[in-house]
């Protein structure tokens, strides 16, 4: 008596692949800058004095200063490293 075994190919799996829905992160993303903007005008200025410390002239130059180096070709890490050094230097 024969049998027969039929595999199931690899292009067949059972598996689906995972969908990103680039609208909806857009949505989320802008929902929370108007909650930011609007609701929480007081954890907003707690919330930028923690992500950037110090004098805020000081900040905004290094962060000028990082995208003209990123402009002109220097790799992130270390146009990012040279901010930070900037702002907590003063």
């Amino acid at each position: 008596m024969g049998y027969r075994i039929d595999y199931q190919s690899v292009a067949e799996s059972g598996k689906t692949k995972k969908r990103h829905h680039p609208f909806l992160i857009f949505a989320l993303c802008a929902l929370a800058i108007l909650l930011l903007n609007s609701i929480l005008k007081e954890e907003r200025s707690l919330l930028l004095n923690t992500l950037f410390p110090g004098d805020a002239a000081v900040t905004v130059a290094s962060l000028d200063h990082m995208l003209m180096q990123m402009k002109t070709g220097t790799p992130f890490p270390e146009a990012f490293r040279i901010f930070c050094r900037q702002v907590i230097a003063g």
